[in-house]
C-alpha cells in the first residue's frame, strides 16, 4: 500500500476534479512488489494516457475485468524488491504472468514472471518451493493486454 502526507499535497483537494488530489510524492513502507499499470482512455475522441501504482493482485485483477472500448491496459510491469529479484536494488520489469496460489499454511503467495523469463515469489520462507502451493489462480497474463 502506498502513503501520502498533507505536507505533499499540491493544491486543493477537488483542485483537479471533483474526488482528486495531486501529490508531490508518495511512499510505501513495505519492501513488497507493485504494478506499474499503464492506461489509455478515449474521451471524445482523444486519447489520454495515465500511469497506476497498483499495490495488490486483486486490484490489478480488478482493472483488467473493467477494461472496455473507452479504456484499455496498454502495459503491465512490475516493481520488485532486492529480496525478490536478486539484486542490491529496486527493479522494474515488464510482466508476463501472474498466478497466486496458498503455501502449507494458507498463506497467499504470488508468482510473477517477467520478460526475460526469470520468475519471482512473494514468499519469505527460506527454500521455498511452488510446488508446494494449492489452489493456484492466475490472475494475469500478457496477452490479457488490449491494443488500442
Amino acid at each position: 500500500m502506498f502513503r501520502t502526507h498533507d505536507a505533499d499535497m499540491v493544491g486543493l483537494p477537488g483542485m483537479f476534479g471533483e474526488g482528486q488530489c495531486q501529490w508531490h510524492q508518495v511512499s510505501k513502507v513495505l519492501r513488497n512488489h507493485w504494478y506499474h499499470v499503464t492506461v489509455q482512455a478515449k474521451t471524445k475522441g482523444r486519447i489520454s494516457e495515465a500511469v497506476l501504482m497498483v499495490d495488490s493482485e486483486p486490484r490489478l485483477q480488478q482493472l483488467l475485468i473493467f477494461q472496455d472500448a473507452e479504456t484499455i491496459i496498454t502495459e503491465v510491469q512490475v516493481v520488485t524488491p532486492s529480496h525478490m529479484n536478486g539484486t542490491k536494488g529496486w527493479r522494474m520489469e515488464t510482466l508476463t504472468q501472474v498466478t497466486i496460489g496458498e503455501d502449507e499454511n494458507e498463506c497467499i503467495v504470488c508468482l510473477l514472471e517477467v520478460e526475460t523469463g526469470s520468475k519471482y515469489h512473494s514468499s519469505h520462507q527460506s527454500g521455498f518451493n511452488s510446488d508446494v502451493l494449492s489452489n493456484l489462480r492466475p490472475i494475469y497474463h500478457a496477452d490479457m493486454i488490449r491494443t488500442a
